[in-house]
């Protein structure tokens, strides 16, 4: 049947349009991303959690083992690498039940007790010479690290000393853990412990404790630690 010459003008304007289009879209490319979106300088990534958020957002749970008939809160990581205790100091002296100490001289009782949390490691960093608090009865020789201490207002790596931590003598690879530490319970990663204002957690093969209305704590692990918010 002959198209009527009004109809014809029509399919003929359309099949010109049809290949004119075509011929446009022949020198285009586009490009259909297959993989991840990376985002924008406008987007930006979101900032890493600090130790005090994480530890935050941590509950506060037992230990994952009794406490038994330790006095005061402590914990072992599963590792046996890092020990804690959530303990108090008097004119510089700790209550430290691990090892003898001058924290009951008489010359201490008058002194004002400060809760504290002190650490102790078998393996550690050596401290940075910018953390280094004490000058060893002016020798400046034995500041060692292994040791962390949290103050209400301050946080500390390293001591003076001249041998190995009570952590270390009692979970080294040479150590025997006398009853006292073998009764230290174990504190498992995901899990956290909360005294006297402090908190604590085994986080990223270490630990961190932290004074959360402050914001100063420590982090602590065999390869590397980190002092935020106020340093000694």
């Amino acid at each position: 049947m002959a198209l009527s010459p009004h109809l014809a003008s029509r399919t003929a304007a359309v099949v010109f349009l049809a290949a004119a289009f075509g011929a446009a879209l022949s020198g285009c490319s586009i490009t259909v991303p297959t993989g991840p979106v990376q985002p924008t300088a406008t987007q930006g990534t979101a900032a890493p959690l600090s130790y005090v958020d994480r530890l935050k957002a941590l509950a506060i749970e037992q230990p994952t083992e009794d406490m038994g008939s330790s006095e005061l809160p402590q914990f072992v990581t599963d590792s046996r690498n890092i020990a804690c205790v959530f303990t108090s100091s008097k004119a510089g002296n700790l209550n430290q039940p691990w090892e003898p100490n001058n924290f009951g001289d008489s010359a201490n009782a008058a002194a004002p007790s400060i809760p504290v949390v002190n650490c102790q490691m078998v393996a550690y960093p050596q401290p940075l010479p910018a953390d280094q608090g004490d000058n060893c009865s002016g020798t400046n020789v034995g500041y060692l690290g292994g040791v962390a201490t949290l103050f209400p207002d301050k946080a500390s790596y390293g001591g003076c000393r001249a041998g190995v931590t009570a952590v270390e003598a009692a979970f080294g690879a040479s150590g025997t853990a006398n009853q006292v530490m073998g009764a230290i319970p174990v504190l498992a990663p995901g899990h956290a412990m909360e005294a006297q204002g402090y908190r604590c957690a085994p986080l990223d093969d270490g630990v961190a404790c932290a004074n959360l209305a402050s914001g100063t704590g420590f982090f602590i692990a065999a390869e590397s630690y980190e002092i935020f918010g106020a340093k000694q």
